[in-house]
């Protein structure tokens, strides 16, 4: 995974609970690395999953909970770091948005090679509108929900 993601979950952690607790989960995860994570460097998905578990046993929090919290910092994050322009383009409501993900992926793709994003389709239903979303990284659906 792309840096931004662990970097993410580090402002995430710092801005909430401090950064003692963010250095207690980088031990407990057994990530020694010292400064931020870089979000241009690709990173074994193992040190994103490793935190995370680290996460919910220090900040004794449900990973459903964590991610989606996770997943609404991240939102913040690309806003932060200049996208909220290209996030403005995707569509003007939720449906045209959500179908244009993937269009934005294939875009940052050329930004972050080897970039391995997750899928969006929608649906109609009677109930309204479905989202499916396909990722090759099993356990991080509740991103999506935070996003």
């Amino acid at each position: 995974m792309y840096g931004f993601v662990n970097y993410a979950l580090e402002l995430l952690v710092i801005k909430n609970f401090g950064l003692q607790i963010w250095n207690q989960i980088k031990k407990k995860a057994e990530v020694t690395m010292e400064g931020q994570f870089l979000v241009r460097q690709i990173y074994d998905d193992e040190i994103t999953y490793n935190l995370i578990g680290a996460a919910v046993e220090i900040l004794e929090i449900p990973a459903d909970a964590i991610l989606e919290l996770f997943g609404k910092t991240f939102f913040e994050f690309c806003q932060d770091s200049g996208y909220d322009k290209i996030l403005q383009v995707l569509g003007a409501t939720p449906r045209d948005f959500l179908q244009n993900l993937d269009a934005l992926h294939d875009h940052l793709g050329t930004l972050y090679p080897g970039m391995r994003a997750p899928s969006f389709r929608c649906t109609e239903s009677e109930s309204g509108l479905k989202l499916h979303y396909y990722s090759e990284r099993p356990g991080l659906e509740h991103i999506v929900i935070g996003i």
